[in-house]
């Protein structure tokens, strides 16, 4: 999950602080802490290391970046003064994900910890790519990188495991003309669930790759390990416990706390700032361990049972899902539908319809295929009718589900193709019957023009099939259709 706000502190104090009471994720993890990665944050994006920023962040250096100056030089980069700062975006991983990290064994809570920095790094890349534009020019402008300090933490207010990274970029960037500017926020909020599901995507991919643990949808709340039971995440979910009590208390109708729960963004960020307390007093990493025992014991719940026994069963590489959950995928489409889709918002069902989750890299090289979204970046996207990313139901029903591999999505495309064209040349309508005949009836009747493209339609449908790991019986060896599946 990922959650852009607005900066306009510019001393960065709220990050440069004493991290005592939100403790660096390396630290609260069974393992020792890494030395590669000190508290107070580290320096990313490529436009940071263009300025001589690399490594640890320095506090007079990060004060300087928020003010548009030089970290060294101090002279003035952007030359016009902005209320905002920066961004701080906060890549948040699933709860299962966080429990995991907190009471895993140590190989399991580094493997979460290098899933989870993996995962920034490649969804950041995506927003400095297509996300980040400068103000101020006759057109958009894509960035030449970004000024950026993360911050990697494990805990939350309430000191529930809640593995998470502050991303801070500077509102500061570098246009295709080599003049320093203010970035176009419009970009960033509007690529957010995109740059969010590809997170989450590519997380899954990191932890199914290292540790071989499956993935479950959860109503509502996305993918979540299968390895952790619900109980236990629901257990040591104050901070949620407290908005969903507050959203209740405060629900409007005849009767408070019995309607149903608002679920509306304005309504769930006014719970979120509500219950926000400062933040608790200062635990140790142990004193935090003990602390999240006694609370899954009391709820009925045995924190190693439920997190190490699944991890010993699970075998590390285990072969993920091979394709999208077409409905999900159909379903995140949908929300946007009256008005057409994106390629962010493509990007986005894309990646949350894939169970085992998937690298970026795949993930905009499959969207790519899907249609021709042209050059635009930010907000400046073309906007395209959603029927020309989701196939059609009786294509579904005889290739199957799309993949998530784009060779392997290559040759289904190609396949679907031709049955367009095929239909398309014979003005076949018949969603029941995918090439319009299939009994030895209605084959005798067709012309041998059409007979003959036919078979060659078949053959290329079979051959897509196998091509992609999903043989069946012939097309052609059974009256060229699969009547028994498409009726």
């Amino acid at each position: 999950m990922l959650r852009v706000a607005r900066i306009r502190d510019r001393t960065g104090r709220y990050y440069l602080m004493d991290l005592a009471s939100e403790l660096d994720a390396a630290s609260v993890g069974p393992g020792p802490t890494d030395p590669r990665d000190p508290r107070g944050g580290r320096w990313l994006g490529t436009a940071a290391a263009g300025l001589g920023l690399a490594g640890h962040v320095d506090g007079q250096a990060f004060s300087a970046v928020l003010s548009g100056r030089h970290p060294s030089g101090g002279h003035r980069l952007r030359m016009r003064e902005t209320a905002v700062s920066g961004y701080d975006l906060t890549f948040a991983a699933p709860k299962s994900v966080s429990v995991l990290f907190a009471l895993g064994s140590p190989g399991a809570s580094a493997a979460a910890r290098a899933a989870h920095d993996e995962a920034v790094d490649a969804a950041m890349g995506y927003v400095a790519a297509r996300a980040a534009t400068v103000r101020c020019t006759p057109s958009a402008s894509p960035v030449d990188g970004l000024v950026a300090a993360r911050f990697v933490h494990g805990v939350s207010r309430a000191l529930d495991p809640h593995l998470h990274s502050h991303v801070v970029v500077a509102n500061l960037a570098r246009g295709n003309d080599g003049r320093w500017r203010a970035i176009d926020g419009r970009g960033l909020y509007a690529h957010a669930k995109a740059a969010g599901a590809l997170y989450d995507a590519f997380l899954r991919h990191g932890i199914t790759t290292r540790l071989g643990l499956e993935w479950v949808s959860r109503s509502g709340r996305g993918w979540e390990l299968s390895a952790v039971d619900p109980f236990l995440t629901a257990a040591l979910s104050s901070r949620r416990a407290e908005i969903l009590v507050h959203l209740a208390t405060h629900a409007s109708g005849p009767a408070p706390g019995l309607v149903p729960t608002p679920t509306s963004r304005r309504a769930r960020r006014t719970a979120w700032a509500a219950t926000r307390d400062p933040k608790a007093v200062a635990a140790t990493p142990g004193e935090l361990r003990r602390r999240w025992g006694a609370i899954a014991r009391g709820a009925g719940c045995s924190a190693e049972l439920f997190v190490n026994a699944a991890l010993e069963r699970a075998g590390a590489g285990r072969v993920g899902r091979a394709s999208i959950d077409e409905h999900r995928f159909a379903a995140a489409i949908a929300e946007g539908a009256g008005r057409g889709v994106t390629r962010r918002e493509a990007i986005g069902a894309w990646a949350g319809a894939l169970g085992a989750g998937g690298s970026v890299e795949d993930v905009e090289r499959c969207v790519d295929m899907l249609a021709d979204w042209g050059t635009g970046t930010g907000v400046a996207e073309r906007v395209l009718a959603p029927a020309a990313v989701v196939p059609a139901p009786h294509v579904l029903r005889l290739l199957g589900p799309r993949p998530a591999a784009p060779h392997a999505l290559g040759v289904w495309e190609s396949a679907a193709s031709s049955i367009a064209r095929y239909r398309a040349r014979w003005g076949v309508h018949d969603r029941r019957q995918v090439l319009g005949a299939h009994t030895p009836t209605e084959l005798r009747a067709l012309p041998a023009r059409r007979l003959a493209d036919h078979l060659a339609t078949a053959r290329a449908i079979d051959d897509a099939l196998a091509r992609i790991g999903r043989a069946r019986e012939p097309l052609r060896d059974r009256g060229l259709e699969l009547s028994r599946d498409l009726r």
